[in-house]
């Protein structure tokens, strides 16, 4: 699978997601953000990485990415996708102001950092329904469609971006549907993942 499904843009060419690594290496020398710290790495496995589900996204709504980090994958999603409306939702206070950062200096809109848990209801309440649900690795798959579920349209669907042994972990619960598997590869033989796109039975009836 090629970056984001088949679409041309390239990270290495765009000014806002050069202005995104020099702002994210600078944040990570103080707050640690993340561990991988080389520029190619960073591109390729973190913004290349962050749009690998364009092609399942719809035309239109909104979008949450719960444990958002550093912004990934709904910072790279929205300087592809301005269309989206996008929120970033994470429990930890410093990345929200890394994602603030980020979002001010690139002058991005339609998007916003909430830090707060997401089983937290006054957080449900707050934000309302998506279209998308995705999370990128932050939590096992039974965890996160736990969350989604309350963040879910009825037509919407949530993704999980995962790695290659993505198998190994326990079943979700029979109201969820895996309706669409997509293995793919990293640049320079960065590593292998995998989006698992769910929809909630209950939502969607066979």
């Amino acid at each position: 699978m090629s970056l984001g499904q088949g679409t041309n843009f390239s990270p290495n060419l765009d000014p806002q997601f050069q202005k995104y690594l020099e702002l994210l290496k600078k944040w990570n020398k103080v707050y640690n953000l993340t561990a991988i710290t080389g520029d190619e790495e960073i591109v390729v496995k973190h913004f290349e990485d962050s749009l690998s589900p364009l092609s399942l996204l719809p035309q239109s709504g909104r979008l949450l990415d719960i444990g958002c980090g550093g912004g990934f994958p709904g910072i790279p999603l929205k300087i592809v996708r301005p269309d989206l409306e996008i929120v970033l939702l994470d429990s930890v206070f410093k990345k929200i102001q890394f994602c603030e950062a980020v979002i001010r200096e690139l002058k991005l809109t339609g998007i916003r950092a909430v830090q707060g848990r997401a089983e937290n209801q006054k957080i449900i309440e707050q934000l309302g329904l998506f279209d998308v649900v995705v999370c990128r690795a932050a939590f096992s798959i039974i965890e996160f469609l736990k969350m989604a579920e309350k963040y879910l349209k009825r037509s919407g669907c949530a993704i999980a971006m995962k790695g290659p042994e993505w198998e190994k972990e326990s079943k979700p619960e029979e109201n969820w549907e895996l309706a669409e598997i997509k293995n793919y590869e990293l640049r320079n033989n960065l590593g292998k993942r995998t989006l698992l796109l769910f929809k909630n039975k209950n939502f969607h009836p066979q």
